[in-house]
């Protein structure tokens, strides 16, 4: 998945020393490729060094300089606790999907979205709600969410938390898993899912590595995972061509 188009409203603003350290981090072809590629996924240090094709010592190096640039923060995985997954900082990831767009191949949408959790109970039906409210018309492509391990219900601070940004969680049903056509783009939003699939579902698989919320269970907690879940939701909706 490429970032086509400018994404919608102003380019962040930066100050000066902030686009310097920015510009000197990114003045290296690996590491311009590592942010790239993390435009569109979270990964781990063995994933990087097998889509860059680098040394573990290489990777590190420049890994550092971009963690010393305070462009990418490493998070231990909730799933499997011996990995961590490299991600954009929020702050720059918007600056960086200004950067590199317009700068893919064009490429066709896929035919849906499919948004996947270990309960599908909030981050996940999240997720597909807020991109079909506002991204499904505009660009062409539908979304749908599932569990790898369905919970039974959503968790009622899920639910309140949900309706303060307008989203209705109230009537929503769990599901697993079905076939993923090959045509859909998976978005996996927890780790230990993304884990579980790695290399078994087919199509195009991305990870977010979004904090499980239901770990403590506070009205805070899910308001800082949907929050992060609609502003990379937003910038996905901008990097897709609107449907032909």
């Amino acid at each position: 998945m490429n970032i086509e188009q400018i994404p919608d409203g102003p380019p962040p603003s930066l100050s000066v020393a902030q686009r310097a350290a920015r510009h000197s981090a990114l003045a290296e072809p690996v590491r311009l490729r590592i942010v790239d590629l993390l435009l569109c996924s979270d990964l781990s240090s063995s994933e990087l060094r097998g889509l860059l094709g680098v040394s573990s010592n290489l990777l590190a190096h420049h890994l550092g300089v971009l963690e010393k640039a305070r462009l990418v923060e490493r998070r231990q995985s909730e799933g499997d606790r011996r990995r961590s997954y490299v991600r954009l900082l929020p702050q720059e990831r918007r600056a960086l999907a200004y950067e590199h767009a317009g700068t893919g191949k064009t490429k066709a949408p896929p035919s849906q979205l499919v948004f996947i959790c270990t309960g599908n109970s909030a981050r996940s039906p999240f997720a597909a709600a807020w991109w079909n409210r506002n991204a499904a018309r505009p660009t062409g492509v539908p979304a749908t969410s599932a569990g790898t391990k369905p919970a039974a219900s959503v968790p009622p601070p899920a639910a309140e938390t949900a309706k303060g940004l307008g989203i209705d969680l109230s009537n929503h049903d769990p599901k697993p898993m079905e076939n993923v056509p090959a045509s859909s783009t998976t978005i996996v939003l927890c780790d230990r899912a993304h884990e579980a699939l790695s290399g078994v579902v087919e199509g195009e698989l991305h990870h977010w590595s979004i904090p499980n919320p239901a770990g403590t269970g506070t009205a805070k907690a899910y308001d800082l995972a949907f929050r992060e879940i609609s502003e990379r939701v937003d910038l996905l909706a901008a990097s897709l061509r609107t449907a032909q």
